[in-house]
């Protein structure tokens, strides 16, 4: 079996990672949140023989989900996310507002709604032998999961964990936010469910630069 195809590369408007991981034999590809400049993700696809199957968000945050409109338009894949990040899904405007964004989404228009809803420990079979385990992460949002693709040795955590540091908790001055987040509850994710996954798991956060599970155990001061 041939590894799968992956690429990572940041979109705007706020510089997220957006993650492509394509079956080389099936052509069947997922994208992981995919938060904008559209034509250069299906470039990507395109010059890889892909066909996009599915969009997975990590959270709700406009930054991860807002390309994800276009992309169904256009390829007719699914949008998969947990539940708990719905109301912050749909909520895409105010956060835009709220951080001086232009929305992708039209006046008048709303993001489609989602075609599944993962749980904790779901694994999702997005491609003949490829498969994707969904794990609930809450502590930046509700809903926040990260995507453990075995195969693959790499998960996208969203911004649950970054390299050397964790995701944003406090929201002050952002009323779309307040009260989404709780500090303790990210910690916890990252210790007791993260940290369980290989070592020498990759680690494609949300943004920045990538790291390895191993290596966060060892050196991220926030997390001990």
């Amino acid at each position: 079996m041939s590894n799968p195809i992956v690429e990572s590369f940041a979109v705007p408007p706020l510089g997220c990672n957006c993650t492509i991981i394509g079956d080389p034999e099936s052509k069947d590809a997922c994208v992981v949140d995919p938060g904008g400049d559209v034509n250069k993700i299906l470039a990507k696809l395109e010059s890889k023989g892909l066909t996009l199957k599915r969009v997975l968000i990590t959270h709700g945050h406009l930054d991860h989900i807002m390309g994800g409109k276009e992309l169904k338009e256009k390829t007719n894949c699914e949008i998969v996310m947990n539940q708990h990040d719905l109301g912050l899904y749909e909520k895409v405007a105010e956060q835009c507002r709220d951080f001086g964004v232009t929305s992708l989404i039209k006046s008048g228009e709303s993001l489609p709604k989602p075609d599944a809803f993962v749980s904790d420990g779901d694994v999702v079979q997005w491609a003949p032998s490829f498969s994707v385990k969904c794990i609930h992460c809450p502590g930046h949002t509700p809903g926040s999961t990260s995507f453990y693709f075995p195969e693959a040795k790499l998960v996208c955590p969203g911004d649950t964990l970054f390299c050397g540091s964790v995701g944003r908790t406090s929201w002050a001055g952002i009323p779309s936010l307040q009260g989404t987040s709780d500090s303790q509850e990210l910690l916890g994710s990252i210790k007791f469910k993260l940290f369980d996954l290989p070592d020498e798991t990759v680690v494609v956060s949300g943004h920045g630069e990538h790291t390895s599970i191993g290596d966060e155990k060892k050196y991220n001061p926030y997390v001990r």
